[in-house]
């Protein structure tokens, strides 16, 4: 009984640990890869947010710009169009 344990426990050294040794190895490589790819894809995510808030920021610095000179401009054409009537309404408060 003892030479049968003993020879599974060969036959079990000799065929199936080497295998069960060669599985871990290939999915310890395959699970490096795996944390090597990941930290390369979350590296190019953040560079390609960092290009995007910069294009953002940038791009709100244009439209801030933009606005303040539409309000200026409006602001303008307010105050030409309404010079003519506050100067015939001081005429008429004049008159009157």
């Amino acid at each position: 009984m003892t030479d049968s344990v003993t020879g599974l426990r060969q036959v079990f050294q000799n065929l199936v640990a080497p295998d069960l040794k060669a599985i871990q190895a290939k999915q310890d490589s395959l699970s490096k890869q795996v944390e090597l790819q990941y930290d390369a894809l979350r590296r190019q995510i953040e560079v390609q947010n960092n290009a995007l808030m910069t294009h953002m920021g940038a791009f709100r610095a244009e439209m801030r710009s933009e606005f303040a000179a539409l309000r200026a401009t409006n602001q303008l054409e307010v105050f030409r169009q309404v010079s003519p009537l506050s100067e015939r309404l001081t005429m008429v408060e004049k008159k009157g």
